[in-house]
């Protein structure tokens, strides 16, 4: 797909920076330990490394691990449910205001029929091109969409 490398590399909205930020302490904790063995080898006795068998640290990696995935996820699918609440709020609010026009008509229809009925057409084509305006700028995508008539 064309969108996938751009939005991989693009700087403004991603998180390699803070994730960096997060990351060198980390990386500067190993590389000191790991001098410090050939300088100082009771360190590690002294501060417990030795004791700690291979399970022990697989179990707290993969804990942290499974940890920061279920948080990611939980807040990704809370995000998708509270859009797609939105949108079908904006879907009825839309719908609720052309009731109300129609129905706000029906007394002027004995009268002038053909008026009315040419003001609810146009009243509705109005609000679905306003509801296709609003889905297509919350879509993200380049591309313009034709009306129909």
């Amino acid at each position: 797909e064309d969108w996938l490398f751009p939005n991989l590399l693009r700087w403004k909205g991603a998180v390699y920076f803070r994730a960096t930020c997060f990351a060198i302490p980390g990386v500067l904790v190993s590389i000191f330990l790991s001098t410090m063995t050939e300088y100082l080898p009771a360190l590690h006795e002294k501060v417990g490394i030795y004791d700690l068998e291979e399970s022990v640290l697989w179990s707290a990696t993969t804990a942290v691990l499974l940890t920061m995935v279920a948080f990611r996820s939980r807040m990704g699918y809370s995000r998708f449910w509270e859009g797609t609440g939105l949108l079908h709020q904006m879907k009825g609010e839309w719908f609720d205001t052309i009731s109300n026009c129609v129905t706000f008509s029906i007394k002027a229809r004995k009268t002038r029929p053909e008026e009315v009925n040419r003001f609810r057409h146009t009243i509705v084509r109005l609000m679905s091109l306003a509801h296709a305006s609003a889905l297509e700028e919350i879509s993200g995508l380049d591309s313009e969409l034709e009306p129909i008539d």
